[in-house]
């Protein structure tokens, strides 16, 4: 029987113009959770409804900036004077300030990158699973 809990580790994404994403290669469970709640806004399935009574839904304008807060370690990205624009080990909300401060068009690409990681990442997790129980198969 294979561990559950994955090593940390990082991948390098290369994007236009030379410049890299470090991302994180798995999310935690943690990780996962907060993704979801920070993609998520409450909605009242009935008007009458109750606080307790709130479903969640997808939120689309909310969902792209949560996977790529959850995912993004670092970058090669400068301002307009060369000087980098630091995110490794910073908080969450200064990450999403120097997001929103970057042109749309690197802001979607970004976004593209860590959406095609996190399909790679899903897809490899997948074929694990199919040949983990497979004859001869050790796991991982």
């Amino acid at each position: 029987m294979g561990s559950r809990v994955r090593r940390p580790e990082l991948d390098v994404l290369p994007i236009s113009g030379g410049d890299t994403l470090t991302v994180k290669r798995y999310l935690t469970a943690a990780e996962f959770r907060g993704l979801i709640r920070a993609s998520s806004r409450p909605v009242r399935v009935d008007p009458g409804a109750t606080a307790r009574d709130l479903a969640l839904e997808l939120d689309p304008t909310e969902s792209g900036v949560a996977m790529v807060l959850a995912y993004l370690v670092d970058w090669t990205f400068t301002d307009f004077d060369g000087r980098p624009l630091v995110i490794r080990d910073q908080p969450p909300a200064t990450v999403r300030a120097l997001l929103d401060v970057i042109d749309a068009d690197s802001y979607m690409e970004v976004q593209r990158a860590i959406q095609g990681h996190d399909t790679t990442i899903r897809a490899l997790i997948a074929d694990e699973k199919k040949t983990a129980g497979a004859p001869g198969a050790t796991g991982s």
